[in-house]
């Protein structure tokens, strides 16, 4: 029989759920990558009888880990790699919320939420007087910039103004995180032939960096480790992961 072409090209959604959960599968977002490495511990007996070379060799798997690249920045994302706790913020009016300034000219003098811009937003002084927008401060996303002969002084200002929902992430502030992944992924090199990928404990680790500025996508590199799935009690099934592919015709 010939040999049929078995080249394999991946692609595909992964979906994560909390591990020992009954929780929804959902979808990561864009992935350009998800690699698994696989590192050993290498023993070997030397043949003294002659002619050189091993008698034998014992090779034991110390690591299985993975590299997933995210491009869509997500609070649930960005929670996993950076150990974050997720604090989630209703869409609301804030009234006389207090901030400090120094009575400098050009200060950014921020918002405790992110405005809705679209609605009223308005600032007093620490005496509760009306502060006036292009006189005394510049409104912008964030906050204020106070004017040169503002009247904003170093006692403050008071905001009321409408925040949008959003999410407030307290980075290094949890623990890591455990998953269960699946990937549910097509072979582009077989015409979007199907194969799956189910990672049963993927324990997340620290993200090495986060880029806030920069010239090109966002790009989360969350390093992650695949551990023994203590769940899985017969010896017949990975405790690891399980890759399903079509069968050659």
């Amino acid at each position: 029989m010939s040999q049929i072409d078995r080249s394999f090209i991946g692609e595909g959604i992964a979906y994560a759920r909390a591990y020992q959960s009954q929780d929804p599968l959902l979808d990561m977002g864009n992935c350009d990558a998800f690699n698994i490495a696989f590192a050993t511990n290498r023993q070997t007996l030397p043949n003294f009888r002659g002619g050189g070379g091993n008698r034998n060799v014992r090779e034991r798997v110390t690591d299985v880990t993975a590299t997933v690249g995210l491009y869509d920045l997500t609070e649930t994302n960005l929670a996993r790699i950076t150990r974050s706790t997720v604090e989630n913020v209703a869409a609301g009016v804030q009234t006389d919320e207090p901030a400090t300034a120094g009575g400098v000219e050009g200060e950014l003098i921020p918002f405790k939420y992110l405005p809705d811009l679209s609605k009223p937003v308005t600032v007093k002084g620490a005496d509760d007087t009306e502060l006036s927008a292009g006189a005394d401060y510049l409104l912008t996303p964030h906050g204020i910039l106070r004017t040169a002969g503002s009247k904003i002084t170093a006692a403050g200002v008071l905001f009321t103004y409408t925040k949008r929902e959003s999410s407030a992430l307290q980075m290094l502030n949890g623990s890591a995180h455990e998953l269960e992944i699946f990937i549910a992924g097509l072979n582009d090199a077989q015409s979007g032939e199907p194969y799956s990928l189910r990672l049963r404990r993927v324990k997340f680790g620290m993200l090495a960096s986060l880029p806030v500025f920069g010239q090109e996508y966002l790009k989360l590199e969350g390093p992650a480790e695949l551990l023994a799935d203590p769940l899985v009690l017969t010896n017949d099934i990975s405790k690891f992961c399980q890759m399903d592919i079509v069968k050659a015709a």
